[in-house]
């Protein structure tokens, strides 16, 4: 159960008006496409479309009351709902497109004293509940199952579009709601685009395959990438992929909760540096998984501030290297804070892999 008393108490706030689509979700557990949310100290209110109040009425729990609107009487609705609960102070979410925004300052919060709470969201969704955590190992063993399926299946000739195609088949089948993004599968000199497309790139011995995936569960996004080789593999990537899977490992060994972001980024590419590889790690280390793919904190040396990671944090350690015409080669887990301790969700081999079909 989330806990906004903070966010009230900090800001002196009467309620809390939501309409970002994952911060909706995030506050009462259901997302419509169109959604607004307003919380009070005693009321909850779900404002949505005839589309919706059917699966919004069933999937709420009881404290929530269920407000039909349409886009023509949201501005009315929505504004006597606020006047019958004397709301005078109210915090707001930004992260929305513009068209959103104006209809929010400009209509529903006229003459009400509004203030801009999206950092305070930003980090309670930061750090996940047991609940969210078991959401997201549940995605994380779909995506796990599905790639174990799909291995033996890969074999030469194939194109990158057919295995992916394949995996996308396997998750959905496990479980997953839909894919957590678009799934990078690359081939070869392919792999060397760290955000490649799939393509009718046909697949040869002595090929890298890179592919970075995930499912989703309960809205829960999970995100990994493994790296292997197809029939036979030459000393050079060898070499370059156990540097990369000792930057994977040093980087997990640093987190705990405490340090900044940053630190985790540093040390990844430090260690990269050292075998003269850091000028082909061209992203950050990592980044916060959640109800959307890429949330707060990101791990990246370009963070400058005075942030830290806590507790219940669940962050990607990504590092990867991207030598144009010969390969790519990226190694992905997940893990969530813990004290002094980095619990890795993962549970995939990450050795070297090299697949005979």
């Amino acid at each position: 159960m989330v806990s906004y008393n903070k966010i009230f108490d900090s800001n002196n706030l009467d309620g809390i008006l939501i309409s970002n689509t994952f911060n909706v979700r995030y506050v009462s557990g259901y997302s419509a496409d169109y959604a607004f949310v307003l919380i009070t100290k005693q009321n909850k209110f779900y404002f949505t479309d005839g589309r919706f109040t059917i699966e919004a009425n069933r999937d709420l729990s009881k404290d929530w009351q269920v407000i039909e609107i349409t886009p023509t009487t949201a501005e009315q609705v929505i504004k006597n709902v606020l006047a019958d609960n004397n709301i005078k102070n109210v915090g707001f979410d930004s992260n929305i497109s513009h068209y959103d925004y104006v209809f929010v300052t400009e209509k529903l919060l006229a003459g009400i004293n509004s203030t801009d709470i999206t950092n305070e969201i930003t980090a309670l969704r930061a750090v996940k509940s047991d609940y969210e955590i078991d959401c997201i190992i549940k995605a994380q063993r779909i995506a796990e199952k599905s790639l174990e399926q799909v291995k033996p299946l890969i074999k030469k000739n194939m194109t990158e579009l057919e295995l992916c195609a394949k995996l996308e088949y396997f998750m959905k089948v496990n479980g997953s709601e839909k894919n957590a993004f678009d799934t990078i599968v690359a081939f070869g000199e392919n792999s060397a685009i760290a955000h490649a497309k799939p393509s009718d790139r046909k697949l040869k011995v002595g090929d890298v395959i890179l592919i970075d995936f995930g499912a989703t569960y309960k809205g829960y996004h999970s995100d990994m990438t493994r790296t292997f080789v197809f029939g036979e593999c030459s000393e050079e990537i060898e070499k370059l992929y156990n540097i990369v899977l000792g930057a994977n490992e040093i980087a997990i060994d640093c987190i705990r909760s405490g340090i900044p972001p940053r630190e985790a980024d540093r040390v990844a590419r430090n260690y990269l540096d050292l075998h003269r590889l850091a000028t082909y790690f061209n992203h950050s280390l990592g980044h916060g998984v959640g109800l959307e793919i890429h949330e707060y904190p990101t791990l990246s040396s370009r963070v400058m501030t005075d942030e830290r990671l806590q507790d219940g944090m669940v962050i990607t350690i990504e590092p990867g290297i991207y030598i144009e015409g010969l390969c790519g080669i990226r190694i992905e887990d997940m893990i969530v804070v813990k004290g002094a301790n980095a619990v890795n969700l993962t549970t995939s081999n990450k050795k070297l892999e090299i697949i005979n079909n």
